[in-house]
């Protein structure tokens, strides 16, 4: 392809949600520099207001969007920026904590229910239309979720919970865009993505849990791994643990869904 009909070819369009800070501005950052028109959302304008500020000083397109993926409201303003054509939606919104089922009150637990599952029934819901709708290849829904959502530790009775019943919704919903695209519709890959811990300002909102950053994944890594499977959409954790970012970062299946290949973990080798 020439550099002029590359120019004049429309951008591929990309939403990702929780990209004010993390693993959400990580990815919203790498879909910028691929060339991606960024539909950043979350709930603090002025984090992602700096994100996409600092994608358009390289040269990339973004948008900022305030928006709780917790509000239909909301969500529908965030897809209504992305436009009549959609190519990816990221899901990164999240909220945590450390806690057993003593010390986790209702609030906390339906709030962290409604980030990790209802924003992303709302967001991929409210996608849908624009993800069918165009015709630039192949499209992708990316769950972020969590070593926690096959895991059992009993200070995450709520994130664990969360996480789990997110990655369960990626599942089947993988299944019905297979039967969606036999029937003659648009391919659309879903992926869950289970980081373990990564060194982001979500532990400034867990007081209960002490990160050591030297024995953490980057956000970075994590961003890594979904820009790969954006290229990839085939790729196994096997394909990718052959390209880790670095030695001590492991990619592998994430049990006990292992027998899905669009599952896949990344973690620390130090992660248990």
């Amino acid at each position: 392809m020439t550099q002029s009909s590359s120019a004049q070819s429309p951008a591929r369009v990309a939403v990702v949600t929780g990209a004010g800070s993390g693993i959400g501005a990580a990815v919203a950052r790498r879909l910028g520099k691929r060339g991606y028109r960024v539909i950043l959302g979350g709930r603090t304008p002025g984090n992602l207001s700096e994100v996409a500020a600092e994608i358009r000083a390289l040269g990339g397109q973004a948008e900022a969007v305030t928006a709780d993926v917790t509000l239909a409201s909301d969500v529908e303003r965030l897809m209504q920026a992305a436009g009549p054509e959609l190519d990816v939606l990221v899901h990164s919104a999240g909220q945590g904590h450390c806690l057993t089922i003593d010390e986790l009150d209702e609030e906390e637990f339906r709030t962290t229910l409604d980030v990790a599952v209802t924003g992303a029934f709302l967001t991929t819901k409210a996608a849908l239309p624009a993800l069918r709708a165009s015709t630039r290849g192949a499209g992708h829904v990316i769950q972020v979720c969590s070593l926690a959502s096959g895991g059992t530790w009993y200070k995450e009775v709520g994130y664990g919970v969360a996480k789990g019943a997110q990655l369960k919704f990626a599942l089947h919903l993988a299944e019905q865009f297979k039967q969606d695209a036999s029937a003659g519709g648009r391919t659309i890959y879903v992926h869950g993505i289970c980081p373990g811990t990564v060194d982001t300002p979500f532990w400034a909102r867990v007081p209960q849990r002490t990160i050591d950053p030297q024995l953490c994944l980057r956000a970075d890594e994590v961003a890594w791994l979904i820009e790969g499977v954006l290229d990839q959409p085939l790729a196994t954790a096997e394909d990718f643990a052959a390209q880790k970012p670095r030695p001590e970062i492991v990619v592998k299946r994430h049990a006990p869904f292992e027998r899905w290949s669009n599952v896949i973990a990344i973690a620390h080798e130090s992660h248990p």
